[in-house]
Formats: structure tokens, sequence, C-alpha cells
């Protein structure tokens, strides 16, 4: 079970065993990153706010108090996430240009196998989504990341948020909602 391996491999980090948080990290980093480019819309700050927050676990390590690690890392990601929203403003979107160029639509790899017209079909409908993600509420988009996009439980998500259980249901339940009514205005459903 993670759960418990998660439990000792924090026990040995705490011990000094930086090779036991080394596998904490490629355990949750591409979760990790992917939440988080989910919610910056950038990849460059994706992994910046991802290393951070992995360096931000390290030093709290001491403060984790049990539980499901991942999602105490997840929660600690999102914080760092939103202080970088404080920190500073939106960056302009990247152009189509520079997106086709570098083979890369709202931060996934194109893929090269298909053809072009599958690609562009399915690329369109991509970014549609994530462009309905974006227009949610923060409160709504976490929780809709965390438990459709990365599939944390709702009682895993409940914890990395600090939210009640029935807050977590309940928006997700009202961002879902939301997310239909745009990709239905959209043209996507």
């Amino acid at each position: 079970m993670i759960l418990a391996d998660d439990e000792a491999l924090v026990q040995a980090a705490r011990e000094g065993d930086p090779s036991s948080f080394n596998q904490l990290v490629e355990r949750y980093q591409t979760s990790l990153y992917n939440l988080v480019l989910r919610h910056v819309a950038d990849r460059q700050l994706a992994e910046d706010v991802t290393q951070e927050a992995f360096l931000s676990a390290w030093r709290a390590l001491a403060s984790y108090k049990g539980g499901s690690f991942r999602a105490w890392l997840f929660r600690i990601a999102i914080n760092e996430a939103r202080d970088l929203h404080r920190r500073v403003n939106r960056r302009p979107a990247t152009s189509l240009d520079n997106m086709i160029e570098e083979g890369t639509i709202g931060g996934h790899e194109a893929d090269l196998e298909r053809g072009p017209e599958d690609q562009a079909l399915s690329s369109a409908t991509l970014r549609a989504i994530e462009n309905c993600i974006r227009r949610l509420p923060d409160d709504q988009r976490v929780v809709l990341l965390m438990c459709d996009v990365e599939d944390l439980r709702y009682d895993e998500a409940a914890k990395a948020l600090g939210l009640p259980l029935g807050t977590v249901k309940s928006r997700l339940f009202r961002a879902r909602a939301a997310m239909r009514k745009l990709l239905i205005e959209s043209g996507e459903l």
C-alpha cells in the first residue's frame, strides 16, 4: 500500500535519509507537476512551483502529522501556486505560433504519430476543455483538478485543501455542472 510505504519513507527522511525523500519526489513529481500546470497554465511556472513545493515539503517534513502524504504535498503545491498568483500579475497567454513551434498545446506535448486532422481535433477539444477549466472559480477549479484530473479521493482533497468533506463534494458538483454548461456553450458537448 502506497500510504504505508509513504509513511516509512517520510520517517526515514526525517531521520536524515535524503534518498527516502527522493523516492517520494520521484513517486509524485509527475502528478504534482500536472496539477500545478493546470492551475498556473504555464510550463515553466509549473516547473518552478513544483520544485518550490518539494522544497517546502522537505523543509516542513517535521510538521507532517501523518495521513495521506500525497494530499499534504498537493496542499503545499496549491498554496505555492496561489502565492505565485499573488506575487506576479497574470502573464499573457503564449501565442498560438509559439505553441505550434514548440509542439505543445495548453502544456501538453503534441501527439506526432496521429494525422494532422486528428491532432487538430483533439488539440481543439483539449484547448476548449482547458479554457473552460480556467473559467471556473478558483475554489471549484482546484477541487475539479484534484479529484477529476489527479484522481485524489474526496477525503484526500478535503485534507489537502483544509476543507470539510461536504464542502469538497459540493464544490465538485458545482464545478462539474459549470463545466458541462461551459462545454455546451463552447460547442464541445
